[in-house]
């Protein structure tokens, strides 16, 4: 009898320390994101129960824009955010804790892009003129690297706040002469006659991450939560290969924009696959690509961080 009471009590326990080992995978992370053509395969792995049948438990807030995504993340009203590695570099600075780079969605290899109103053609003619940027650093950040790739700074030109969601209207309006901007945005703004694009991340190719962080002590198990995603990050880039009709309509839709233009900002896009997730993300690229934004953010804002020291502020996992 006392043997089968000892197997009882050792398989009872056996139960508890499983359910102990699965309860990490069960914290639900709010993940905010904003239309982006890479993030897109996130909200794909959404619609798609990827990240339910990978084990974990993942709530996107959708929002309109890297500003919103940025405040957000800042106020805790979400646990991750997909953004560039700017956004997350200057939520690293203003605050003590640490963020974890967990994903490397992609590259913007062209996706960002600065569009003029004509006659205006190049980067060049930009000098004494408005310049719509989204709140935040992105825009500036971009602006920045093309004006310096024209022997120009930030100081030649006067950038004013646009949000995208207004942007084709003040370029129409002529309130600006450019607009630092993005798919599903440029889009639209492109199919207008009088617009023309002057500029893109293709010119400065490795300068724009983007980025999935969480909040040091957000994960339960971080390394094992990372591996689920990384699966479930890759079961959605797989299906959309397998299944690209309903993929790209799912992803299109979400972005107000056709098949054919979403395909179009894609390949503005640099997608990172599973198998290359831990070697980008301790890559020297992404090392000195933090040191870069950090040091060009300084300069922009006229801070004086100690840019030496941001590894140990914001990092892979």
């Amino acid at each position: 009898m006392m043997r089968v009471f000892n197997s009882i009590v050792v398989f009872s326990l056996f139960l508890l320390i499983a359910s102990c080992a699965e309860e990490p995978s069960q914290k639900t992370i709010r993940l905010g994101i904003n239309p982006w053509p890479g993030y897109e395969f996130l909200y794909l792995a959404a619609q798609k129960d990827f990240f339910k049948k990978e084990g974990l438990d993942i709530e996107l807030v959708e929002l309109a824009a890297l500003a919103d995504i940025k405040r957000a993340f800042e106020h805790g009203r979400i646990d991750a955010m997909a953004s560039t590695i700017i956004e997350a570099v200057e939520v690293s600075l203003n605050s003590d804790q640490k963020i974890d780079i967990v994903l490397i969605p992609d590259f913007s290899n062209g996706g960002d892009v600065i569009i003029a109103n004509k006659p205006l053609t190049s980067i060049a003619e930009l000098k004494g003129k408005k310049i719509g940027v989204e709140l935040g650093l992105l825009g500036s950040f971009i602006l920045s690297q093309a004006l310096a790739k024209n022997d120009l700074s930030l100081d030649d030109v006067t950038m004013l706040n646009v949000e995208q969601l207004n942007a084709n209207n003040q370029l129409l309006l002529e309130n600006v002469a450019a607009m630092v901007t993005y798919p599903p945005f440029s889009t639209e703004i492109l199919r207008q006659d009088n617009a023309s694009q002057i500029f893109s991340t293709a010119e400065i190719p490795g300068d724009v991450i983007d980025v999935v962080v969480v909040r040091e002590n957000a994960l339960l198990n971080p390394t094992q939560w990372q591996q689920k995603l990384f699966s479930a990050w890759q079961r959605a880039l797989d299906f959309a290969k397998s299944n690209p009709d309903e993929a790209y309509k799912i992803m299109a839709e979400r972005e107000g924009i056709s098949v054919e233009e979403f395909l179009e900002a894609l390949a503005g896009v640099s997608i990172i696959e599973k198998d290359q997730q831990l070697k980008t993300l301790h890559s020297e690229q992404l090392t000195n690509n933090i040191l870069k934004v950090c040091q060009t953010l300084n300069k922009m804002e006229k801070h004086q961080n100690t840019c030496e020291t941001i590894s140990s502020k914001i990092g892979p996992l």
